[in-house]
C-alpha cells in the first residue's frame, strides 16, 4: 500500500476542546503541507480531521466535493467528537441523510460524559451513520455506552505522543 493512498486532511485547526494529549499540540501546524492536486488524484482514501470538523467545517460538503472531483477517491471518512456529530445530526435531522451520503464512515470518540449521551441518544439511533461502511468508537476515560450498533470499539488511552498510521501522510487544507 502506497502511503499517499491514505491521506489524513485537517479541514480546521480549530476545536472546541482543550485535550491534554491533543495530537495538534505535537507538532506546528504551519508545517504541515497542503495538499496537492496530484496527491488526491492518487489518493484512495481521505479522513477528514482537524481539530473538530462538525464544529468548524462542513465534512459532509467537504467529502461531496472531493468525491465529485476526483474518482479515484474510494472512501472519505471522519474523526470527530460524539458531542459535535450529534449536534451536526440534530440541527441538519430533516437532510442529514442527504448530507452525510458521500461519508463512507466516522471515527467518533468519547472522551466525556457530553460525548457519551450525545452517542448513546443521537448517533447509535441515526440509521445513516449506523449503515455506514466503516465506523469506529475510540473510548476514553471508562465511558463506554450500553449500545455500539453499528461502531468497531476501540478502548483508547491518552498518548503523550501521537505517532500518524505509517501507510498514510498528514496534509492540510
Amino acid at each position: 500500500m502506497n502511503p499517499s493512498d491514505n491521506i489524513h486532511l485537517m479541514v480546521t485547526s480549530l476545536c472546541n476542546r482543550d485535550c491534554k494529549y491533543c495530537c495538534n499540540k505535537q507538532y506546528d501546524l504551519n508545517d504541515v503541507p497542503y495538499v496537492t492536486d496530484a496527491e488526491l488524484k492518487n489518493a484512495k482514501r481521505l479522513f477528514l480531521t482537524g481539530g473538530e470538523p462538525f464544529a468548524y467545517s462542513n465534512p459532509a460538503a467537504i467529502a461531496h466535493y472531493y468525491k465529485r472531483k476526483y474518482k479515484n477517491i474510494e472512501g472519505i471518512y471522519v474523526y470527530t467528537n460524539a458531542y459535535e456529530l450529534g449536534s451536526y445530526l440534530i440541527c441538519n435531522a430533516l437532510r442529514s441523510d442527504n448530507l452525510l451520503k458521500s461519508i463512507d464512515g466516522v471515527s467518533v470518540s468519547i472522551k466525556n460524559e457530553n460525548d457519551k449521551y450525545s452517542f448513546e441518544h443521537h448517533i447509535v439511533n441515526n440509521g445513516r451513520i449506523t449503515e455506514m461502511s466503516s465506523n469506529y468508537l475510540y473510548v476514553f476515560e471508562n465511558l463506554m455506552p450500553d449500545n455500539t450498533k453499528g461502531f468497531k470499539v476501540v478502548e483508547r488511552k491518552w498518548q503523550p505522543h501521537f505517532v500518524p498510521h505509517p501507510n498514510s501522510i498528514f496534509r492540510k487544507v
